[in-house]
């Protein structure tokens, strides 16, 4: 006897059987019971959810000789000859290959004829959307009215391709994902029915690599059912091709960690072993969705003991904001590898994206915000309205102001505008996604007086450039204002100024010049030489 696959073994023969699908069981066998039983039906939904097989159960049950109640009784001719493929008053159609008008043609001069044997004649048409927009018309006219005693049931995984008129004259039925934990029960019994024995991680992780398709997950199953001896973990990761939890676990450790060198060794070894860069990427991001279910909404891990464990420290300690960044990077990063030419590369600059993602969080600091917002505004009160300064006296301030730049930063502002960077951050993107891209290429070096002083990194004058236009610099000001409560100028520098010695005199007061202008208006300021 030729040999038959899992997932055929184990199609289902019933109702009770179908796995997952409570909702289009409860409503088929009603229509059963009730004898109102409609003429057209569509199922949709991902592959391996059980279309075909609900279509075929529906089917015997119409043409069952010996039915009781909803379910079929799986005895007679008529079951039999549905289940081996052979009854003439059911017809499976592939719509892939038989996609055109002559072949709808064909079907509505069928449809004409009577059931032979049994008392419906079932149409079950896969794939429906595939069919020409000249065979849709055909079917249209048919479905619109039927003979008595003729069913259309049509299957599909893209719904939105069949004709809105097609589908207004069809009862719907929605085929659900099935969760991992059905998943790994049906495995478990196909297990245990074989008196086969296989680690519950690696039915897990043949679960989760099924996405939902329990026909998937028998396939993988049958194919790791040649090995001999007991089925481990490390050996459905060889099947698979795939790296695993506790990889995806130190790859994530060595990102937070901002270990670069660490991240790319791993990242080599995986693809020395002949895995996938995308699915390294995969894997990760899975990973952190995990982490960010159980983060967010305290959803438990789909994982083993160990690896949840890990998971809940891990995300305990990186915090949500830095698991959603990072979700952020791989999420961009994964759609371009797609079509990357380089798959190698393209993961690696990936990986090294995210551990920059996590240099640019500054440290969240215990203490409050920049300075006592009180002694501030009691010293803002004090200082009052200041005449305007003399050209002379500018030029002093400027010094001074030159020497400050030149000192190591104030470790006191630096940890308060620290606390509320990631805020700012934050506000400036739900503002405007242009300006917060500019102004992630720079970090806050310190506050004086009534000035934040942001310094663009080196090559990123551009950055810098558009920064300085008005609309992006006034949102930066209104943002930091808003959570600061403070009122704070930008005062922006690039990387090599921080360094740079003060220039000769005459520079000097042509600089003066420039910022006096910048503050009073250059109408108002007059330069005079000395004689």
């Amino acid at each position: 006897m030729a040999y038959l696959a899992l997932y055929r073994e184990w199609r289902p023969r019933r109702f009770q059987d179908l796995v997952g699908q409570e909702h289009v069981k409860r409503i088929l066998t009603n229509a059963l019971i009730s004898n109102k039983v409609a003429h057209a039906y569509l199922f949709s939904g991902p592959r391996g959810t059980g279309k075909t097989t609900a279509a075929k159960i529906l089917a015997k049950a119409l043409n069952c000789a010996f039915r009781r109640g909803e379910e079929p009784c799986n005895e007679c001719d008529s079951c039999q000859g549905i289940d081996q493929g052979q009854a003439m008053d059911v017809l499976e159609i592939d719509a892939a290959s038989n996609r055109g008008i002559d072949e709808i043609r064909n079907l509505r001069e069928n449809v004409k004829l009577a059931a032979t044997s049994g008392e419906y004649k079932v149409y079950i048409i896969d794939e429906v959307h595939m069919l020409t927009a000249e065979a849709f018309n055909a079917l249209l006219k048919t479905l619109e009215e039927p003979p008595t005693g003729v069913v259309f049931i049509m299957a599909t995984t893209e719904p939105h391709k069949v004709p809105l008129t097609i589908l207004s004259r069809v009862q719907r039925f929605e085929f659900h994902r099935i969760s991992p934990e059905m998943i790994v029960q049906r495995l478990q019994e196909v297990c245990d029915s074989l008196d086969r024995k296989i680690a519950e991680e690696a039915l897990m992780v043949i679960a989760s690599k099924a996405e939902g398709g329990l026909r998937d997950a028998l396939s993988i199953l049958d194919q790791c059912l040649l090995h001999e001896g007991d089925i481990t973990l490390e050996f459905v990761f060889e099947i698979l091709g795939v790296v695993g939890e506790s990889f995806s676990a130190d790859l994530l450790e060595a990102i937070l960690g901002e270990d670069c060198g660490l991240v790319l060794t791993k990242l080599n070894d995986a693809v020395a072993k002949g895995r996938d860069p995308r699915q390294i990427i995969r894997e990760l991001l899975e990973y952190l969705r995990q982490g960010l279910l159980f983060g967010a909404g305290g959803r438990e891990p789909m994982l083993s003991p160990q690896m949840k464990n890990r998971l809940t420290q891990q995300v305990g300690q990186a915090g949500i904001e830095k698991i959603l960044a990072l979700i952020n990077v791989l999420l961009k990063g994964e759609g371009e590898l797609r079509a990357a030419p380089n798959a190698r590369l393209s993961a690696e600059m990936v990986l090294v994206q995210a551990v920059f993602q996590m240099q640019s969080f500054l440290a969240e600091q215990p203490a409050g915000f920049l300075h006592d917002k009180k002694s501030q505004k009691q010293n803002e009160q004090k200082t009052g309205e200041q005449k305007l300064p003399r050209p002379k006296q500018m030029a002093q301030e400027q010094a001074g102001f030159n020497k400050i730049e030149q000192n190591p930063m104030n470790n006191e502002s630096r940890l308060d505008i620290a606390a509320v960077w990631p805020q700012v951050l934050e506000g400036v993107r739900k503002k405007k996604k242009s300006t917060h891209a500019f102004l992630l290429e720079a970090h806050p070096e310190r506050i004086e007086q009534d000035k934040l002083v942001l310094v663009f990194k080196e090559g990123y004058s551009f950055h810098r450039d558009k920064f300085e236009q008005p609309e992006n610099r006034n949102i930066v000001e209104e943002i930091l204002g808003q959570i600061t409560g403070i009122r704070l100028s930008l005062h922006n520098m690039m990387e090599n100024e921080v360094v740079s010695q003060s220039l000769p005199g005459e520079k000097k007061v042509i600089d003066i010049v420039g910022k006096a202008k910048e503050i009073f208006g250059s109408d108002l300021v007059v330069v005079k030489k000395e004689k």
